[in-house]
């Protein structure tokens, strides 16, 4: 005897093993990083320093201050780490830690928002980063699960150019 099943979709597959969904808010953030980066890589915005070893070096200069005030529009949805200039703490954080913002950095502004300046109010945190560097991950571990046990989702989002990416935090 069989079950009557509900009928799945390929999309819904791929939602399910995506994990949770991400808000519409975060996505636009994460696509506004994004054209931040990529206009970051265009000719225009490389530079040539006077005194260069190299003839093939280039620096890239990148306008972190224009990347913040496209950004503006979130602080209505979430607390914008290092952006938040009012009092008002939100369920919702974005921490951005993109050009020449270490990971390291934003690794520490996460925990110290969840943790301290948001306690009790702050259930998640949208880390948003263009680097990945384990040395830096790895020294917040135990703030991570410990924050966890306190009910505080942490998304790490992963932007480059020419897309993005959830990177899970652990193995569940």
């Amino acid at each position: 005897m069989s079950e009557a099943r509900d009928v799945w979709m390929v999309g819904d597959v791929l939602e399910a093993m995506s994990g949770a969904k991400i808000p519409d808010f975060i996505v636009s953030a994460v696509q506004e990083v994004q054209s931040w980066l990529s206009a970051a890589l265009s000719e225009e915005a490389f530079v040539e320093p006077a005194n260069l070893l190299s003839s093939n070096d280039r620096q890239i200069s990148a306008d972190l201050e224009y990347l913040f005030n496209r950004l503006e529009w979130l602080s209505v949805h979430a607390d914008m780490v290092p952006l938040t200039k009012d009092s008002s703490k939100r369920e919702d954080a974005i921490v951005l830690s993109v050009g020449p913002m270490l990971l390291d950095e934003g690794m520490r502004m996460m925990v110290d928002h969840a943790a301290l300046f948001a306690n009790g109010v702050c259930k998640r945190v949208w880390l948003i980063s263009d680097t990945w560097v384990i040395g830096d991950v790895l020294p917040y571990m135990p703030h991570m699960k410990t924050l966890k046990k306190r009910g505080v989702e942490l998304h790490f989002l992963m932007v480059t150019p020419w897309g993005y990416s959830e990177i899970p935090w652990t193995r569940e």
